[in-house]
């Protein structure tokens, strides 16, 4: 019988509107034991904790409030029944407006000290697109149909983009179109906050209102939302982007395909699947009227609409259950090297000889910031002994001039074992960690786990920690 191990990943997620925390249980198995080479996969995902959804506290406009958030999580983990250091794995998201906050770097590295000593802080719309797709369900939706899904995540603000072809994401956009962009008074129902984004679009549809009465107003309300999912329109059927758009488009690198399908997630798309709510102004937002936008879209119309596992939780149970990966079982790794965080994937040069060079991109990692590096190792056009043998050699020489310790080598192809070797022969000093079978698609950072009990194959998340430009 294969031997299982189980890990505990928490995700977090402090989105725009909402911030919500979700605790789930992975079980990984050799899937080919007695085989020379094994395999282990994440055979099973369960939902062990899923937390109340809390409002996101911010000091004010500017500033999240990272005491009160942390004490949403302390609380939290209490319910739960667990503690930080029970965690083993897992990711903090940070998303929407949310991300765009003066301190958001700052408190969101903070929360992931407290989380758990293997949790990292992620942001980044590419990211976030790809795990809320994830999350949903439309990933598997994807694969199980043998299409090309869609999924639109629309959350407070943003409405993040992802393709997915059969399983495989081909493509993210993120667009600043979100339910949260026009705050409204629940009692009165008048307007009382217009983020920058929806100011642009106002100024675009309205121009000479300066300010609207009554039902006025929530006709202008309607005409800015209606503006803003065209420009997602517009995204999706690959046409030519309009000025009014450029404010709202922050990201678009999708892919010119027939899609078979679209599944709608995030907090609005619960009132694109339940329509018909008399009380729009509810959430002290318009994501009622959005989603009433999009159910009279281009989108809604032309395409099969799926409804996903998930819908406002998706990005949560996307961080906590799907950003785990495991490496190749052919791996080498030093004693007592493991684990580590938030180590920052460096991408090689191609010189003019045909090999590759480190030394210019590790210099973007100077600070102090990181312990060390992962070099990665795109794909070779052969994998024969004399290939590995080169590649070895100038990583050889370019290792002792680039910081940290101990040194890391991801490899795409399946070469981990025996470049690993021919290091350790060229470099017997030097403690080294080379690992392959990580696909670093949309990734930047990678934290890597110990060693399974009893197997070769180690954990590895791969995460981005880069934030939206204030």
């Amino acid at each position: 019988m294969a031997k299982e191990m189980t890990l505990v990943s928490v995700g977090i997620d402090v989105g725009t509107t909402t911030t919500q925390l979700v605790i789930s249980r992975l079980t990984l198995v050799n899937v080919m034991p007695g085989s020379q080479v094994p395999k282990v996969e994440i055979t099973h995902k369960s939902i062990t904790y899923m937390g109340k959804i809390h409002f996101t506290p911010f000091e004010d406009r500017q500033h999240v409030d990272g005491t009160a958030l942390r004490e949403i999580v302390a609380k939290e983990y209490e319910k739960a029944g667990v503690k930080p250091e029970q965690i083993d794995t897992g990711a903090i998201i940070i998303t929407g407006e949310t991300a765009k906050k003066e301190n958001a770097s700052e408190i969101i590295h903070a929360l992931a000290d407290y989380a758990g000593d293997f949790v990292v802080a992620t942001a980044g719309p590419d990211l976030e697109s790809i795990i809320a797709g994830k999350g949903s369900g439309a990933e598997a939706l994807s694969k199980r149909l043998h299409a090309c899904v869609a999924n639109i995540d629309i959350g407070g603000g943003t409405t993040n983009i992802a393709y997915f072809d059969r399983g495989r994401c081909i493509g993210t956009a993120c667009i600043n179109v979100g339910g949260r962009l026009f705050e409204v008074d629940p009692l009165t129902h008048r307007i009382n906050y217009i983020s920058a984004p929806g100011r642009a679009i106002m100024n675009h549809c309205c121009p000479t209102t300066s300010q609207a009465q009554g039902g006025d107003e929530l006709v202008m309300i309607k005409t800015c939302l209606q503006s803003m999912v065209e420009c997602v329109e517009r995204v999706i059927f690959q046409e030519p982007l309009l000025d009014q758009d450029l404010s709202l488009v922050m990201t678009n690198l999708l892919p010119d395909v027939k899609l078979d399908g679209v599944v709608f997630s995030g907090g609005v798309a619960k009132y694109i699947y339940l329509p018909g709510i008399k009380e729009w102004w509810i959430h002290g937002d318009v994501g009622p009227l959005l989603a009433e936008a999009f159910t009279k879209s281009r989108i809604h119309s032309s395409f099969s609409i799926h409804e996903g596992s998930e819908t406002i939780h998706a990005t949560v149970l996307g961080a906590g259950a799907h950003t785990v990966n495991v490496s190749g079982s052919t791996i080498t790794v030093s004693k007592h090297t493991l684990p580590l965080r938030n180590v920052p994937a460096v991408y090689p040069e191609l010189k003019a000889n045909g090999k590759f060079s480190w030394l210019k991109s590790s210099e973007n990692y100077i600070d102090s910031l990181y312990h060390t590096l992962a070099l990665i190792v795109p794909p070779l056009p052969n994998t024969d002994f004399l290939t590995i043998l080169s590649l070895a050699e100038t990583l050889a020489f370019e290792l002792p001039l680039i910081k940290g310790e101990p040194k890391v080598i991801i490899a795409q192809q399946d070469i981990a074992k025996v470049l690993g070797q021919t290091m350790q022969r060229l470099l017997p000093a030097t403690p080294l960690v080379c690992l392959d079978g990580i696909e670093l698609v949309f990734g930047d950072f990678l934290d890597i786990a110990k060693p399974l009990p009893d197997q070769d194959a180690v954990p590895v998340i791969v995460k981005t920690l880069v934030f939206a430009p204030k």
